[in-house]
């Protein structure tokens, strides 16, 4: 009897697994000036689908375009919209201990929590391994800040690798 409930079960989890599919529809140029000129083809086969990016703001350069692209996805009607952000580069400088200072990761948590909302409400941002748990609290409710690590995937690599 219980296994027949847990195969049921397994069955449903089989027949209602979502597919991914990868897209390389963003066209990333720029102006003369130097200022971005995007585009995203076929905008409307996003239409009422999850949306999954992958960013990286792995320079000051690259931040105003990919949230330019970001902030234009729920516009777009996705049913709902996550970002995955492996590093948050702005991580270390979350506090102010000298009065002039500037904490940049609430500045760019400010900018990331201007995410528009889906249909199915706030974005949800993925952070890898965030600097300081208390970053979270930088986000408004507009988005969902979600702080992973992938510090099991690099023990798991560590141990596979011969003792020196």
């Amino acid at each position: 009897h219980n296994g027949r409930e847990k195969a049921e079960k397994t069955s449903s989890l089989v027949t209602s697994a979502r597919r991914v599919e990868f897209r390389n529809t963003i066209q990333w140029k720029n102006f003369a000036d130097g200022f971005p000129n995007l585009f995203i083809e076929d905008v409307k086969y996003m239409a009422g689908k999850d949306v999954i990016f992958i960013g990286s703001f792995h320079s000051p350069a690259i931040i105003f375009e990919q949230l330019s692209v970001v902030y234009s996805f729920p516009r777009y009607l996705a049913k709902s919209f996550h970002f995955i952000l492996p590093y948050f580069p702005t991580g270390t400088m979350e506090r102010v201990d000298t009065e002039g200072q500037i904490a940049t990761a609430k500045i760019l948590a400010t900018l990331l929590s201007a995410i528009p909302l889906s249909a199915k409400g706030p974005a949800q941002i993925i952070i890898y391994d965030i600097h300081a748990l208390q970053e979270r609290f930088y986000f408004s409710d507009n988005v969902i800040p979600r702080l992973e690590t992938a510090f099991p995937l690099l023990q798991q690599h560590l141990s596979t690798l011969p003792n020196s």
